[in-house]
């Protein structure tokens, strides 16, 4: 008797993702961040940020810059999320999501004064498995489309 298995089916795209991309932002050191990157985005990465495409490297620089900005203090809170399978394993497919990432800092317009802002990031990410063995997930994003913009947070003053 001949027995077959049923690939395992992986977790959610949306799922997956949380749980990357809070590793990769919200990491405690470079060396974290870095292996964090590694796990979650394909050497083959086709990335464009606002519009202009930019190489896997590129993606690392303003990760790590965002991180060692904040002092590795990051957070990600996610708001929303589409997903869509091309398979019934969750091994391929593609999410489309809204998150928000809160601690960023960066210069005032003019100025060397760090101040803090979030960052609004809509994402549409393909993720794919990188090897076909279903033992393990495999899963990368390989396709990153990235629309965002930094809000200022604004603090409000003790009364006098």
């Amino acid at each position: 008797m001949v027995r077959t298995y049923a690939p395992a089916v992986l977790p959610t795209f949306y799922s997956w993702s949380t749980e990357h991309i809070k590793k990769v932002f919200e990491a405690k050191s470079e060396r974290d961040c870095l292996q964090a990157l590694e796990e979650t985005f394909s050497q083959r990465l086709e990335f464009t940020f606002n519009g202009s495409p930019l190489p896997r490297l590129g993606l690392q620089k303003i990760v790590l810059a965002m991180l060692q900005t904040s002092g590795f203090c990051l957070n990600v809170d996610w708001l929303n999320a589409v997903e869509v399978p091309r398979d019934g394993c969750n091994r391929n497919g593609m999410l489309g999501g809204y998150y928000i990432i809160r601690n960023v800092k960066k210069p005032l317009p003019g100025s060397s004064t760090l101040a803090c802002f979030e960052r609004h990031k809509s994402v549409n990410v393909v993720i794919e498995s990188e090897s076909p063995d279903p033992s393990f997930d495999s899963r990368r994003i390989v396709k990153l489309a990235i629309v965002a913009t930094d809000v200022p947070v604004q603090t409000t003053q003790p009364p006098l």
